[in-house]
């Protein structure tokens, strides 16, 4: 997939749901719970064991149905790895330029990691297409990233660490691309417990949270 198409996908879904499990077989079904309602989009990440394997079985499962990217990179060697099982983005949880350019070689959109306004700078600078903010919670949020996002205007952002269905909204006015959401979307204990239908329910509320903060945001 194109870089640009991806990219256009992240902002027309709106979140980026960061998938973390205990087994491939696991992270299938939560991806699979995503789909099914309204999010076929996935970020893996390298904290799980085997989260290159799991990246190419759900490459091979779901083929053009997903989205699907690689989180928690930190090296170029770790970002080759993910490209080669099938992600079309990458996700760095810091500023590393390493896998800036490993993406930019391989023509894959790269969201990379930063927290204060240098290295937000820095990192759009290196190349990325999009930078992260994390964790956008601990930094105050909403508040924090319209701040940054008035003198750097230019620099597309999107909130991970602490996002919520109660905090979509204030996110999506101080200007983000999209968010990223992690245990709040994606339960860790209803993967665990196979509650998958839990997922695809959270998953409906948040197409229809974003809906209603980007409906909000252009009236």
């Amino acid at each position: 997939m194109e870089k640009q198409k991806v990219i256009a996908t992240l902002t027309r879904i709106g979140v980026v749901p960061v998938v973390r499990a205990e087994s491939a077989d696991n992270v299938v079904r939560a991806v699979e719970a995503l789909a099914e309602g309204g999010i076929p989009v996935a970020e893996i990440t390298m904290t799980i064991p085997g989260a290159i394997q799991a990246i190419q079985r759900c490459s091979v499962h779901f083929g053009d149905r997903i989205t699907l990217g690689a989180g928690s990179v930190t090296s170029a060697g770790i970002c080759a790895s993910a490209i080669d099982a099938g992600s079309v983005f990458v996700v760095s949880p810091v500023f590393k330029a390493e896998v800036i350019e490993a993406c930019n070689r391989r023509d894959v959109c790269v969201v990379a990691g930063a927290l204060t306004p240098t290295e937000i700078f820095s990192a759009w600078e290196a190349g990325a297409d999009v930078v992260k903010v994390f964790p956008a919670k601990a930094m105050g949020g909403a508040a924090y990233l319209r701040m940054v996002h008035e003198p750097l205007p230019q620099i597309p952002l999107t909130p991970t660490g602490g996002v919520s269905l109660e905090t979509l909204a204030d996110y999506f006015k101080a200007g983000v691309l999209f968010v990223g959401a992690g245990g709040d979307l994606v339960s860790k204990k209803a993967i665990h417990s196979g509650d998958m239908q839990a997922i695809t329910e959270r998953a409906r509320r948040y197409v229809a949270a974003i809906r209603a903060a980007r409906s909000q945001t252009v009236a």
